[in-house]
């Protein structure tokens, strides 16, 4: 029985031997056959499909009245608002051939960090209209003139989309100079912001900027000077997690005793190789009694604050463009270091209407900031850069003097 057992075994392994060299030599005799034969093929179209998304409702937040800090001596970061914001809104439905306008559902957004809370922000909100495959097309924008001991000048402020992400590109919390960061929140959700600065020199270590909670319908009102004092020429990155949030940033000024404007700033273009600022007022001659900024020029000189937010130097390519279409003096090329905000002055210009183009070698942020003094006092104002337009727009005029439309073709 041992004998037989083994025998097996061996006659099994040569069995599974002789079939392994036939299989060789049949797989050898049909590679042979494929070569002289051709063998027909077979094709099957992939099946597709065209899926259209449909259209959500539309959001806009008007940031509210302007804001003070320490009205009340005894909480020195306390905010309260002054006076009252006028806002302008309208929507259209642009899938109608008729433009019909359609009027947004306006909610208030509780200003939880404002201690007078004599105007809420606002939310604009417009459904979809049935059957439309397209969004309709909104738009919103504030203005208010405000004349105290600490304020003084007029702010504009479009009402914006919240987003995961926005750059602000303004602001100083140097001495004379206060900035408040506006974070609204008009989703369902709660939002989790985590807020970046980054000044001229490099990026500020900021506690307290990580994590901060924005409720559903509320907005929060945070110091500027709290997270980065000193700073000349502060960026700033917003980015949010679970909700999204419409981010702006209110800067005003005091020259000695007297106030030296205020502006509401809102998002810049996000980061990209080519930017274009259009419509950078200059209603008046550069003031001779003005500071000198941390650059060596005049703070009231046209100027722009540009941002690499990457880890290379870029070389920037900067052009100056009057509104009647004539380049007003030559481009300037300058190196811009990653991580650092740098001011640029744009002078010589005179009194007009300009477009300023940026073409770089690297994504960049910028914006930029004009001065102007008068017999009503001083006040400046900020202009961002702006994301192409495409297909039909709105536009909401919020009241103010000479409202003018500013368009540039970058083509």
């Amino acid at each position: 029985m041992p004998a037989r057992s083994t025998l097996v075994r061996i006659g099994g392994r040569a069995g599974r031997g002789v079939l392994g060299l036939v299989g060789i030599a049949v797989v050898v005799a049909v590679g042979a056959a494929s070569t002289l034969v051709t063998l027909p093929t077979v094709e099957n179209e992939p099946r597709s499909s065209e899926i259209v998304p449909l259209p959500s409702e539309q959001q806009r937040v008007c940031p509210g009245p302007l804001l003070t800090l320490a009205e009340d001596s005894t909480q020195a970061q306390s905010a309260s608002s002054v006076g009252f914001a006028a806002a302008v809104y309208g929507a259209i439905d642009a899938a109608g051939s008729d433009f019909d306008q359609i009027r947004p559902d306006v909610t208030e957004i509780s200003a939880v960090d404002d201690s007078s809370s004599r105007q809420p922000p606002l939310l604009l909100t417009v459904p979809v209209q049935d059957g439309a495959t397209v969004p309709p097309l909104v738009a919103g924008s504030q203005s208010q003139v405000v004349g105290t001991d600490t304020l003084g000048g007029l702010a504009v402020a479009s009402c914006t989309e919240a987003a995961s992400e926005s750059w602000l590109v303004g602001g100083s919390t140097d001495i004379g100079g206060s900035s408040l960061l506006l974070l609204s929140n008009p989703s369902t959700v709660l939002a989790t912001v985590d807020v970046t600065v980054y000044g001229e020199s490099g990026i500020v270590d900021a506690p307290g900027a990580s994590g901060i909670l924005v409720q559903p319908g509320e907005q929060r009102v945070i110091s500027l000077a709290g997270l980065a004092p000193n700073l000349k020429s502060p960026v700033v990155r917003v980015s949010s997690r679970g909700g999204q949030v419409a981010a702006a940033l209110e800067q005003s000024s005091i020259r000695g005793i007297e106030p030296g404007g205020v502006e509401i700033i809102g998002a810049t273009a996000t980061p990209a190789l080519n930017q274009t600022i259009a419509g950078v007022r200059v209603t008046s001659a550069v003031a001779a009694d003005t500071v000198t900024t941390g650059e060596g020029f005049n703070a009231d000189t046209p100027s722009i604050r540009v941002f690499v937010p990457g880890t290379e130097a870029a070389t920037v390519q900067i052009g100056v463009t009057s509104a009647d279409g004539a380049a007003d003096g030559t481009s300037t090329q300058v190196e811009i270091e990653p991580g650092v905000a740098t001011e640029i002055p744009l002078s010589p210009l005179t009194v007009g209407s300009f477009s300023v183009k940026l073409r770089s070698d690297q994504p960049i942020v910028a914006a930029a900031r004009t001065s102007s003094a008068g017999a009503d006092g001083r006040d400046f104002g900020w202009f961002a850069a702006s994301a192409s337009l495409e297909g039909s727009f709105t536009v909401a005029v919020a009241e103010g003097p000479s409202p003018t439309l500013h368009l540039v073709n970058g083509g």
